[in-house]
């Protein structure tokens, strides 16, 4: 902030109110100073933030959050105040005062500064991940003991959600089973159709515990698999052992994405390949840095991200491989440890 002649910062991600101040709850807004730290909520929330953001300065909302916010900003004698644009909505933006010319200070876009701390994770947040990534891999051992035909795709995805939440976690986003040609849909939803055999199937999840998420992908076949089925995944591992040999701390997210890119085109298969090679991971299960064809994100030593090519072809199914990693100077770390073999592994 100092650096960018930044005097405030009005913080309203709920993400960021975790990150910086350790709340849980889902109402409240920081404002930060080179001299105060403010959390601003409302009744609801006040034991909570006592409890867990016992270094900040509560302002607690007698009327509305807009007025306290207001009244708040205004009373920082500060001529400008910097928000986070990619978290503050347009109707927030006029609520705080953005459009009031009348009033003391003004709202300006701020880079984002959150954001840039969470690209790098400290000791502590490695931890958390790491434990996220052990839980996520025995939910998804325990899947593949339910895997036979006539299991439906949403059967499996409920028998991961419910091993996560037995163990103290809840899921980092919707589980993905996607069987036979559903797999073909990279952010396909679990249904009710049975598996087959021959299918592929693609199982995409991730464990949130301790408020720290993971993510990992893994594609198997049932039963039986046939030649295209087997061709495509040993494509789609070559590429993604290319990333985790190639990626290492300094790397452009263009760059780390090429990799993985340049190992699928080579084959053929590069216009079944359409989504980005990775994205970091942390308190978000998408989040800076991304890996991407059009990326000019930096890979920093300590950050997080996965790898994860596919190919997906309409007729026959998709093929997935992702692993979590944390980024170092050498290399990477592999996070994840779930079954990974050489061959098209098949089950049930």
């Amino acid at each position: 902030m100092d650096a960018l002649d930044l005097p405030a910062l009005l913080v309203t991600g709920r993400e960021h109110l975790f990150y910086l101040a350790g709340f849980t709850g889902s109402t409240g807004v920081l404002v930060v100073t080179a001299s105060r730290r403010i959390f601003i909520t409302d009744f609801r929330y006040v034991l909570q933030v006592g409890r867990e953001s016992p270094d900040w300065e509560l302002v607690k909302v007698e009327q509305t959050l807009r007025a306290s916010v207001r009244d708040t900003l205004a009373g920082l004698g500060l001529p400008i105040i910097g928000f986070e644009p990619e978290q503050l909505t347009v109707a927030q933006y006029r609520q705080y005062g953005g459009d009031d010319l009348s009033l003391p200070y003004a709202l300006a876009p701020a880079p984002n500064l959150v954001e840039e701390l969470r690209l790098t994770k400290e000791a502590g947040e490695v931890e958390a991940i790491r434990a996220a990534a052990r839980l996520t891999d025995d939910a998804y051992v325990h899947l593949l003991a339910r895997v036979a035909p006539g299991v439906t795709e949403y059967e499996l995805a409920l028998e991961a959600e419910w091993f996560m939440r037995q163990h103290g976690a809840e899921t980092a986003f919707d589980i993905i089973v996607a069987a036979g040609e559903h797999g073909a849909q990279p952010h396909a939803q679990p249904g009710s159709r049975p598996l087959a055999v021959g299918d592929l199937v693609v199982v995409d999840m991730g464990a949130r515990l301790d408020h720290y998420c993971a993510d990992l992908t893994r594609t198997f076949a049932v039963a039986d698999a046939g030649e295209v089925a087997r061709e495509i995944y040993h494509i789609c591992l070559r590429a993604q052992l290319a990333g985790l040999h190639g990626i290492r701390a300094g790397m452009s997210g263009r760059d780390a994405d090429a990799i993985v890119r340049e190992a699928i085109e080579r084959e053929g298969y590069g216009e079944y390949f359409g989504h980005g090679a990775g994205h970091g991971v942390g308190v978000e299960v998408h989040e800076a840095p991304r890996l991407s064809r059009s990326s000019e994100d930096m890979l920093p030593a300590r950050s997080v991200v996965t790898v994860e090519p596919g190919i997906y072809l309409p007729e026959v199914g998709g093929v997935r491989i992702e692993d979590l990693c944390l980024v170092t100077e050498q290399g990477v770390e592999i996070l994840s440890d779930a079954p990974k073999p050489a061959d098209l592994p098949i089950y049930g």
